[in-house]
């Protein structure tokens, strides 16, 4: 089940894994509607537990008997992601119904908590993570914080994201960039995404931005929305570089843009196994990540195809962007590299071994 179907990786591979299984009887149960949702692929078999965007109490005391009917006719409950309302109605459901409750474990749940989850309501959601039945992380480095918590490590297993390689390239290939019809002599466009917030670190992008712009110039663009909008729009302006840099929100075409960027980056503080760098190196765009999780070192097979720079290392970030702008050629024969490496993270495996580890639990 999700909280709501607004784009990110956790929704993304939930909604994907659904439309898999669904003639084997899946339907993914989603709790209330958010903005910014996009319809899932056809074939997909969704369940509204809420006609509308609503607080937590609300989604979760409303769609509750509609989940337990659901879960009791299911071999396993399973929540999209670590936080967030699913989790707790997906337990509630679960143990109501007497079936296995497992959870997706996208990000360290002790950095989720403390970023995304208000004070009252991390008890319960540590609650439900030490008794659930399974977790399924998708990094090694991210089962200890579950074990921490109370979760026995044999009740964990990982498999790590994977990305449908033939579905990106295609909606790469769509018109509608907003890089579409830049002049040959235009400046080089760093591009970044995922929700602004400050497990991102869009602060350091900035920052490192405003060192190099000068010498190097090039612009930032940076394709999503979040709580962090109006603050990263003040530091623009406070470094004087509101000028080249553009927060583009969340409804745009990203994968045609990220495509005919000259750069990614990916500047977070920590991460999981982010979808959005693997698509990167799908569509051999040369990367710049911070080295903040095994998840983003494996992406990028630890610098072969694309540059590692050291967590919060404004000095590192900058150094890195203004060499692959000044010469570009080292990073994008890296970048040639990943087109064969990012085979590894092919949907079609990840999907396998997640039938396994929930036939584990069952």
């Amino acid at each position: 089940m999700a909280d709501s179907l607004r784009t990110n990786g956790a929704v993304s591979i939930t909604v994907d894994l659904a439309r898999r299984w669904a003639d084997a009887g899946a339907r993914l149960a989603v709790l209330s509607r958010g903005d910014g949702e996009r319809p899932p692929p056809a074939g997909t078999v969704v369940e509204r537990l809420s006609p509308r965007t609503g607080r937590l109490r609300e989604g979760l005391l409303g769609g509750l008997p509609r989940l337990v009917a659901l879960a009791r006719d299911a071999d396993v409950v399973v929540t999209a992601s670590e936080i967030g309302p699913g989790v707790l109605a997906g337990f509630l459901a679960a143990r109501l119904a007497r079936r296995p409750f497992v959870v997706a474990v996208h990000a360290d749940l002790d950095e989720a908590l403390q970023e995304w989850v208000s004070p009252r309501w991390q008890r319960p959601t540590r609650f439900a993570h030490a008794h659930a039945d399974g977790a399924v992380a998708v990094a090694a480095a991210l089962v200890e914080p579950l074990v921490r918590n109370g979760l026995p490590a044999d009740r964990i297993r990982v498999v790590r994201n994977g990305i449908d390689l033939a579905a990106v390239r295609a909606a790469a290939r769509a018109p509608g960039s907003l890089l579409a019809g830049r002049a040959d002599d235009a400046v080089p466009v760093v591009v970044a995404t995922g929700r602004l917030a400050p497990q991102k670190g869009y602060d350091l992008l900035l920052r490192a931005h405003a060192q190099v712009v000068a010498d190097a110039p090039h612009r930032v663009l940076v394709l999503n929305d979040g709580p962090e909008l109006a603050a990263l729009q003040r530091l623009a302006d406070d470094l004087g570089v509101s000028g080249s840099v553009e927060f583009a929100g969340a409804d745009v075409p990203l994968l045609p843009t990220v495509a005919a960027a000259d750069l990614f980056v990916l500047p977070s503080r920590h991460e999981g196994l982010p979808l959005a760098l693997l698509e990167a190196v799908a569509l051999g765009v040369p990367v710049v990540a911070a080295d903040c999780a095994e998840g983003v070192r494996a992406a990028l097979d630890d610098g072969r195809v694309g540059d590692l720079v050291p967590v919060e290392d404004v000095d590192a970030l900058a150094q890195a962007l203004r060499a692959n702008l000044r010469d570009s050629e080292p990073l994008r024969r890296k970048a040639e590299l990943g087109l064969d490496h990012v085979r590894a993270f092919d949907r079609g495996p990840m999907a396998d071994a997640w039938v396994d580890a929930l036939n584990a639990f069952r």
